[in-house]
């Protein structure tokens, strides 16, 4: 299967291109399974060969190329990152929470970002597809999503070969299901539905695709992808709960923040969870562990008094809180910033934009 040099962003109907929601094997029927097939097959993230990684990087090319022309739309959107782990399930209250959360801030204009997965992701953008919805709508959205609610393990679904692995047809149907389920939902939103950018990757293709956003810039390169994560959130970043992959995502974030050079381009960092995920280790007994969280509060806090000597005013924007409001708030004083600094990207001139360095400062040197 060619790899493609798409000339615009995806849609949900072009990644699910072939899947009935009636056929068993309706995933792995998915134009978008199908491509993740190619992928494991052409060498995953170390491709076979030089013309493969050309291709591949021609595809990401194209596709970066089209998310910059999603940005460069006026007024400039306000783009905010919602990171957080694909192990949710649809009945944790932390899942709920952040459908709740992408709803309010869709409302209130911003345009939800996510890495495009299962769990806290694809809460976000449940919650962007319901913004024009009545409270009632999304209170049925959100019971209605329960009916299968978690996603049954894929990582071996594929072989080496790019073939399907024996004996995964159950698993496959399974995720069939899980992904029903997320399209019955989708089918009660109203006509006028909020918009959202996912950004996700074929080194995760294994996973269903979420049906809720309304652009997916999906590309092979994962690193690609993850850079565009966090640097096209610039509005701010919200952190739920999550894993290996919302840790790196908080520290590259931090790492930006870090060298910011002024205090103005200190990107907004809330971490919100009703849990206090952020805020508490994780505690064990013999069976396992009996308490779910990864403490980073006080990590960030001392990075950032060591790092910066405007550390009382930029540590204003390290957040731990669930407050609809006192986020709106922080996010709101950010965006002037974050969307001057969107228009100067999208003009090419990266002299202007202050959140680019081309060379870091030294510690003295940050105001």
């Amino acid at each position: 299967m060619p790899y493609g040099n798409p000339d615009r962003l995806y849609s949900i109907s072009d990644l699910l291109e072939g899947y009935r929601r009636d056929d068993p094997m309706a995933f792995a029927a998915s134009w978008d399974f199908r491509m993740f097939r190619t992928y494991i097959a052409d060498g995953a993230a170390t491709p076979r060969s030089l013309e493969v990684r050309r291709a591949q990087a021609d595809h990401d090319a194209h596709i970066a190329e089209a998310l910059k022309n999603l940005l460069d739309s006026e007024p400039k959107p306000k783009l905010v990152g919602i990171m957080g782990g694909h192990g949710l399930s649809r009945t944790d209250a932390a899942y709920i929470a952040v459908a709740r959360l992408g709803r309010y801030l869709t409302q209130q204009g911003y345009l939800v970002v996510t890495g495009g997965g299962p769990g806290a992701m694809e809460a976000a953008h449940l919650g962007a597809t319901f913004s024009e919805a009545t409270d009632g709508a999304m209170d049925q959205a959100l019971t209605a999503i329960t009916k299968v609610p978690r996603l049954p393990p894929l990582n071996d679904v594929v072989s080496n070969s790019g073939d399907i692995a024996p004996g995964k047809e159950a698993a496959l149907d399974d995720a069939r299901k899980w992904l029903n389920a997320a399209l019955d939902v989708k089918d009660m939103a109203p006509q006028q539905r909020g918009p959202s950018l996912a950004i996700p990757t074929w080194l995760y293709g294994n996973e269903p695709t979420i049906p809720f956003a309304t652009h997916y810039a999906k590309f092979f390169q994962n690193s690609i992808r993850e850079e565009a994560l966090i640097t096209q959130s610039r509005a701010g970043i919200v952190y739920a709960q999550g894993g290996g992959g919302t840790i790196r995502e908080i520290f590259e974030d931090a790492e930006q923040n870090f060298y910011a050079p002024t205090t103005a381009d200190f990107t907004p960092m809330i971490f919100f969870d009703p849990d206090g995920f952020w805020e508490h280790d994780a505690e064990f007994d013999a069976g396992g562990i009996t308490l779910r969280g990864v403490k980073v509060d006080e990590l960030l806090t001392r990075m950032f008094r060591y790092g910066r000597k405007d550390s009382a005013t930029v540590l204003k924007k390290v957040r731990f809180t669930t407050d609809f409001s006192v986020i709106n708030q922080i996010l709101r004083t950010h965006a002037p910033v974050a969307q001057q600094n969107l228009a100067f990207s999208l003009a090419g001139d990266a002299l202007k934009i202050t959140s680019t360095l081309l060379n870091r400062p030294s510690r003295q040197d940050i105001a």
